[in-house]
């Protein structure tokens, strides 16, 4: 199963969740406690250089960090419902939202 990890007091990992639920997909949560510096620690930091969440880990031990990286990714498995955009139009107001 992959895991997400995640923080309940970030708005991005909140964001994933919720495209994840959409398309019916399953992630295991791993918590990351932002405020002890979890995220700062060097095997955190080995998944993921930035050292931010989200931080989506593949079963093969393959890691996606940035949000919309991860929710495209997520997409590609599971493109019904498609929640990027169905044409041009659709996907570059969609593009725009996520830059808002």
């Amino acid at each position: 199963m992959m895991k997400l990890y995640d923080s309940p007091t970030a708005p991005n990992p909140r964001r994933v969740n919720i495209f994840a639920a959409e398309k019916g997909i399953e992630l295991e949560s791993v918590f990351v406690d932002l405020r002890a510096g979890e995220h700062k620690t060097p095997e955190f930091i080995d998944k993921n250089p930035s050292a931010k969440i989200p931080l989506l880990e593949l079963e093969d031990g393959t890691c996606i960090g940035e949000t919309v990286a991860i929710c495209r990714y997520l997409e590609s498995l599971v493109p019904t419902p498609n929640l990027f955009g169905e044409n041009p139009v659709e996907t570059a107001l969609i593009e725009m939202q996520h830059r808002f």
